[in-house]
């Protein structure tokens, strides 16, 4: 991931070492930056409790109690002594997926909790777009066009507005990353609503073989 910097003139979070016309600070680098949406990911969206804290029916917890828990009860917590409450909030920012969300000193992940988490996030529905995109790798293939795609063990499945993202997704996985074409408004006529999770990720509570148009591999846009 990019480095984070803070610019020293409007104070912006960004991905760039200049803005406003001066070099920005330093705030964070793409390797600690990687490292600490990976584990704030697994707390909000499936286990709060490995920290020792819990979060209520609509997935916020406070910024500061998780910092602090971070450094104190976390299993690796010598990794992260250097947390911040603005290093999260700069992480939630500049997230590329929307997958955080910061309001009044509280942060909750926007998509991707576990079932096993009693969350309850009320989206906007998206009756416009008309085509989406679900990263996955070629393995898995065979059994989504028999049986469609299933939330499994998270409590949607998630769609990208851009074959980029669902090819960067769909490498997370494994090797040979491909990517699923799927009719949105089939999902509809189907009766599966369509919903807005961030700016680029939308989710649905599953997707029938009927409205899958295509599978392509991902070749030039798949990121390792």
């Amino acid at each position: 991931m990019k480095h984070v910097y803070k610019c020293v003139v409007c104070g912006k979070y960004v991905e760039s070492e200049y803005h406003c016309g001066y070099k920005a600070k330093l705030l964070m680098s793409g390797r600690d930056r990687l490292r600490l949406s990976k584990l704030i990911s697994y707390i909000l969206r499936h286990d709060p409790w490995c920290v020792g804290l819990s979060i209520d029916k609509e997935g916020w917890i406070s910024i500061s109690k998780l910092v602090r828990a971070i450094k104190e009860r976390w299993m690796h917590k010598e990794l992260y002594q250097w947390v911040t409450e603005e290093h999260i909030i700069a992480l939630a920012e500049l997230d590329p997926r929307g997958r955080f969300e910061v309001r009044n000193g509280m942060i909750r992940a926007r998509y991707g909790h576990n079932k096993a988490l009693d969350v309850s996030i009320k989206y906007i529905e998206d009756n416009e777009v008309r085509t989406l995109y679900h990263g996955t790798i070629k393995d898995n293939v065979r059994s989504i066009l028999s049986n469609g795609i299933k939330p499994v063990k998270r409590r949607y499945v998630h769609l990208a507005v851009d074959v980029g993202i669902a090819c960067e997704i769909g490498s997370r996985h494994g090797r040979n990353a491909v990517y699923i074409i799927v009719d949105a408004e089939c999902l509809r006529r189907e009766g599966h609503k369509v919903m807005m999770a961030s700016k680029v990720i939308r989710l649905t509570d599953y997707v029938p073989p009927k409205c899958i148009r295509e599978v392509e591999e991902c070749t030039s846009y798949n990121v390792v």
